[in-house]
Protein backbone atom coordinates (compact mmCIF):
# COMPACT_ATOMS: atom_id res chain seq x y z
CA UNK A 1 0.00 0.00 0.00
CA UNK A 2 1.32 3.42 -0.95
CA UNK A 3 2.23 5.54 2.05
CA UNK A 4 0.15 8.69 2.33
CA UNK A 5 2.37 11.71 2.86
CA UNK A 6 1.41 14.61 5.09
CA UNK A 7 2.41 18.24 4.74
CA UNK A 8 1.88 18.94 8.43
CA UNK A 9 4.82 20.16 10.48
CA UNK A 10 4.97 20.53 14.24
CA UNK A 11 7.26 22.67 16.38
CA UNK A 12 9.82 20.50 18.17
CA UNK A 13 9.07 20.33 21.88
CA UNK A 14 5.74 22.09 21.52
CA UNK A 15 3.89 19.14 23.03
CA UNK A 16 4.99 20.36 26.46
CA UNK A 17 3.17 23.67 26.21
CA UNK A 18 0.08 23.11 24.07
CA UNK A 19 -3.18 23.17 26.06
CA UNK A 20 -4.42 19.82 27.39
CA UNK A 21 -7.88 20.92 26.34
CA UNK A 22 -9.26 23.69 24.21
CA UNK A 23 -11.76 25.58 26.34
CA UNK A 24 -11.47 28.72 24.19
CA UNK A 25 -14.21 29.73 21.74
CA UNK A 26 -11.83 29.24 18.80
CA UNK A 27 -11.19 26.28 16.55
CA UNK A 28 -7.62 27.39 15.84
CA UNK A 29 -5.42 30.08 17.34
CA UNK A 30 -2.78 31.24 14.88
CA UNK A 31 0.14 33.46 15.77
CA UNK A 32 1.91 35.18 12.87
CA UNK A 33 5.38 36.65 13.19
CA UNK A 34 7.26 39.57 11.64
CA UNK A 35 6.16 40.49 8.08
CA UNK A 36 8.45 43.45 7.29
CA UNK A 37 6.76 44.48 4.07
CA UNK A 38 7.17 41.07 2.42
CA UNK A 39 3.66 41.01 1.01
CA UNK A 40 4.11 38.20 -1.51
CA UNK A 41 5.43 35.93 1.24
CA UNK A 42 2.54 36.94 3.47
CA UNK A 43 0.01 36.04 0.79
CA UNK A 44 1.64 32.66 0.14
CA UNK A 45 1.35 31.89 3.85
CA UNK A 46 -2.20 33.21 4.08
CA UNK A 47 -3.49 30.89 1.36
CA UNK A 48 -2.17 27.92 3.31
CA UNK A 49 -3.75 28.91 6.64
CA UNK A 50 -7.35 29.03 5.37
CA UNK A 51 -8.44 31.20 8.30
CA UNK A 52 -12.15 31.24 9.18
CA UNK A 53 -14.28 33.37 11.49
CA UNK A 54 -14.00 30.56 14.05
CA UNK A 55 -10.25 31.12 14.38
CA UNK A 56 -8.26 33.70 16.34
CA UNK A 57 -5.24 35.27 14.62
CA UNK A 58 -2.60 37.19 16.57
CA UNK A 59 0.00 39.23 14.70
CA UNK A 60 3.20 40.00 16.60
CA UNK A 61 4.10 43.31 14.95
CA UNK A 62 6.78 44.57 12.54
CA UNK A 63 4.54 44.91 9.52
CA UNK A 64 6.76 47.58 7.96
CA UNK A 65 10.42 48.40 7.07
CA UNK A 66 13.06 46.40 5.19
CA UNK A 67 10.81 44.65 2.64
CA UNK A 68 9.90 46.25 -0.70
CA UNK A 69 6.10 45.82 -0.46
CA UNK A 70 5.27 47.97 2.54
CA UNK A 71 2.41 49.80 0.80
CA UNK A 72 0.64 46.55 -0.10
CA UNK A 73 1.21 45.22 3.41
CA UNK A 74 -0.20 48.33 5.08
CA UNK A 75 -3.35 48.27 2.94
CA UNK A 76 -3.90 44.59 3.76
CA UNK A 77 -3.30 45.11 7.49
CA UNK A 78 -5.72 48.00 7.66
CA UNK A 79 -8.39 45.98 5.89
CA UNK A 80 -7.90 42.89 8.07
CA UNK A 81 -7.94 44.99 11.25
CA UNK A 82 -11.70 45.32 10.78
CA UNK A 83 -12.13 41.65 11.65
CA UNK A 84 -13.11 41.02 15.27
CA UNK A 85 -11.11 37.79 15.54
CA UNK A 86 -7.80 39.43 14.53
CA UNK A 87 -5.38 40.88 17.12
CA UNK A 88 -2.60 43.18 15.92
CA UNK A 89 0.29 44.02 18.27
CA UNK A 90 2.84 46.80 17.89
CA UNK A 91 6.42 45.97 16.95
CA UNK A 92 9.59 47.96 17.51
CA UNK A 93 9.60 49.06 13.86
CA UNK A 94 6.11 50.54 14.18
CA UNK A 95 7.34 52.25 17.35
CA UNK A 96 10.34 53.73 15.52
CA UNK A 97 8.06 55.05 12.78
CA UNK A 98 5.71 56.56 15.35
CA UNK A 99 8.57 58.12 17.32
CA UNK A 100 9.97 59.63 14.12
CA UNK A 101 6.67 61.19 13.06
CA UNK A 102 6.10 62.48 16.60
CA UNK A 103 9.69 63.81 16.67
CA UNK A 104 10.75 61.68 19.64
CA UNK A 105 13.44 59.98 17.55
CA UNK A 106 15.93 61.14 14.95
CA UNK A 107 14.83 60.07 11.46
CA UNK A 108 18.30 58.68 10.76
CA UNK A 109 17.82 55.95 13.39
CA UNK A 110 14.65 54.76 11.69
CA UNK A 111 16.24 54.91 8.23
CA UNK A 112 19.21 52.88 9.47
CA UNK A 113 16.78 50.16 10.55
CA UNK A 114 14.99 49.86 7.22
CA UNK A 115 12.62 52.80 7.39
CA UNK A 116 13.39 53.96 3.85
CA UNK A 117 11.15 51.27 2.37
CA UNK A 118 8.29 52.40 4.60
CA UNK A 119 8.76 56.03 3.56
CA UNK A 120 8.52 54.96 -0.08
CA UNK A 121 5.47 52.86 0.73
CA UNK A 122 3.74 55.71 2.54
CA UNK A 123 4.48 58.06 -0.37
CA UNK A 124 2.89 55.54 -2.73
CA UNK A 125 -0.19 55.31 -0.52
CA UNK A 126 -0.41 59.09 -0.18
CA UNK A 127 -0.51 59.38 -3.98
CA UNK A 128 -3.54 57.06 -3.97
CA UNK A 129 -5.33 58.71 -1.06
CA UNK A 130 -3.99 61.29 1.39
CA UNK A 131 -5.87 59.72 4.32
CA UNK A 132 -3.76 56.54 4.28
CA UNK A 133 -0.83 57.97 6.23
CA UNK A 134 -2.99 59.47 8.97
CA UNK A 135 -5.10 56.33 9.07
CA UNK A 136 -2.07 54.09 9.48
CA UNK A 137 -0.43 56.31 12.11
CA UNK A 138 -3.65 56.30 14.13
CA UNK A 139 -3.86 52.54 13.75
CA UNK A 140 -0.28 52.06 15.00
CA UNK A 141 -0.71 54.48 17.89
CA UNK A 142 -3.63 52.42 19.19
CA UNK A 143 -1.98 49.02 18.85
CA UNK A 144 -1.51 47.12 22.13
CA UNK A 145 1.94 45.96 23.18
CA UNK A 146 0.76 42.55 24.40
CA UNK A 147 -2.15 40.13 24.49
CA UNK A 148 -2.86 37.18 26.76
CA UNK A 149 -5.36 34.35 26.80
CA UNK A 150 -6.09 31.51 29.22
CA UNK A 151 -6.53 28.10 27.60
CA UNK A 152 -6.76 24.83 29.48
CA UNK A 153 -5.53 26.47 32.71
CA UNK A 154 -2.41 27.77 30.97
CA UNK A 155 -1.60 31.40 30.22
CA UNK A 156 -0.37 32.32 26.74
CA UNK A 157 1.24 35.76 26.56
CA UNK A 158 1.97 37.34 23.18
CA UNK A 159 4.29 40.26 22.57
CA UNK A 160 6.63 41.45 19.87
CA UNK A 161 9.96 40.73 21.58
CA UNK A 162 9.94 39.36 25.12
CA UNK A 163 9.42 40.00 28.82
CA UNK A 164 11.38 41.02 31.89
CA UNK A 165 11.61 37.93 34.09
CA UNK A 166 11.83 40.04 37.24
CA UNK A 167 8.37 41.56 36.77
CA UNK A 168 4.81 40.17 36.58
CA UNK A 169 3.34 40.02 33.09
CA UNK A 170 0.92 42.83 33.87
CA UNK A 171 3.83 45.14 34.81
CA UNK A 172 6.01 44.73 31.73
CA UNK A 173 7.69 47.80 30.24
CA UNK A 174 7.54 48.97 26.66
CA UNK A 175 11.29 48.51 26.32
CA UNK A 176 11.22 44.77 27.00
CA UNK A 177 8.01 44.08 25.11
CA UNK A 178 9.40 45.73 21.97
CA UNK A 179 13.18 45.20 22.12
CA UNK A 180 14.20 42.29 24.40
CA UNK A 181 16.39 39.49 23.07
CA UNK A 182 18.96 37.53 25.11
CA UNK A 183 17.90 39.24 28.32
CA UNK A 184 14.54 37.57 27.73
CA UNK A 185 15.17 34.12 26.32
CA UNK A 186 18.27 33.48 28.44
CA UNK A 187 16.53 34.21 31.76
CA UNK A 188 12.77 33.69 31.57
CA UNK A 189 11.64 30.64 33.59
CA UNK A 190 7.98 31.40 34.29
CA UNK A 191 4.92 29.16 33.95
CA UNK A 192 3.15 31.30 31.36
CA UNK A 193 4.00 30.56 27.73
CA UNK A 194 5.62 33.62 26.14
CA UNK A 195 5.31 33.88 22.37
CA UNK A 196 7.37 36.51 20.61
CA UNK A 197 9.04 37.47 17.36
CA UNK A 198 11.65 40.22 16.81
CA UNK A 199 14.74 37.97 16.83
CA UNK A 200 15.30 36.06 13.54
CA UNK A 201 15.99 32.51 14.68
CA UNK A 202 18.53 31.88 11.92
CA UNK A 203 20.68 34.69 13.32
CA UNK A 204 21.34 32.67 16.50
CA UNK A 205 23.49 29.59 15.88
CA UNK A 206 22.44 28.03 19.17
CA UNK A 207 18.94 27.39 17.76
CA UNK A 208 20.32 25.20 14.98
CA UNK A 209 17.90 26.30 12.27
CA UNK A 210 20.10 28.55 10.13
CA UNK A 211 19.60 26.46 6.98
CA UNK A 212 15.93 25.77 7.64
CA UNK A 213 14.44 28.64 9.64
CA UNK A 214 11.33 27.61 11.55
CA UNK A 215 9.63 28.51 14.85
CA UNK A 216 11.66 27.44 17.88
CA UNK A 217 10.41 26.29 21.27
CA UNK A 218 13.29 26.77 23.67
CA UNK A 219 14.28 23.63 25.64
CA UNK A 220 13.27 23.76 29.32
CA UNK A 221 11.64 27.17 28.89
CA UNK A 222 8.06 28.14 28.13
CA UNK A 223 9.15 30.29 25.20
CA UNK A 224 8.17 30.09 21.54
CA UNK A 225 10.21 32.25 19.14
CA UNK A 226 8.40 32.99 15.91
CA UNK A 227 10.54 35.32 13.77
CA UNK A 228 11.97 33.35 10.85
CA UNK A 229 13.53 36.32 9.05
CA UNK A 230 10.96 37.30 6.44
CA UNK A 231 13.24 39.92 4.87
CA UNK A 232 16.31 37.66 4.75
CA UNK A 233 16.87 35.95 1.39
CA UNK A 234 16.22 32.45 2.75
CA UNK A 235 13.77 33.70 5.35
CA UNK A 236 10.07 33.02 5.66
CA UNK A 237 6.98 34.27 7.47
CA UNK A 238 5.73 31.67 9.93
CA UNK A 239 2.47 30.91 11.69
CA UNK A 240 1.79 28.43 14.51
CA UNK A 241 -1.51 27.07 15.76
CA UNK A 242 -0.84 27.10 19.50
CA UNK A 243 -3.66 24.61 20.11
CA UNK A 244 -1.82 21.88 18.22
CA UNK A 245 1.78 23.03 17.74
CA UNK A 246 1.42 22.77 13.97
CA UNK A 247 3.29 25.41 11.99
CA UNK A 248 3.00 26.72 8.47
CA UNK A 249 5.37 28.92 6.47
CA UNK A 250 5.41 31.15 3.44
CA UNK A 251 7.10 30.11 0.24
CA UNK A 252 10.68 31.29 -0.31
CA UNK A 253 9.86 34.01 -2.85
Amino acid sequence: MEKISTSKNFVNGMEGIIPLKNDSPYKKIFVVADIHGCFDKLMSLWKKLEVTDNDLVIFLGDYIDRGAQVAETIKWILEQSKRENFIFLRGNHEQMMLDTFQKRMDKITWLFNGGQTTIRGLSKLKAEDKIFIEQFLNFVENLPLSYSIEIGERTFFFCHAGVDSSKPLEEQTEDFLLWAREEFFDTYDGEAVIIGGHSPVQAFKRFGVADNPRPVKLPDRNILLMDTGSFIRSGKISAVDILTGEYCQSDSI
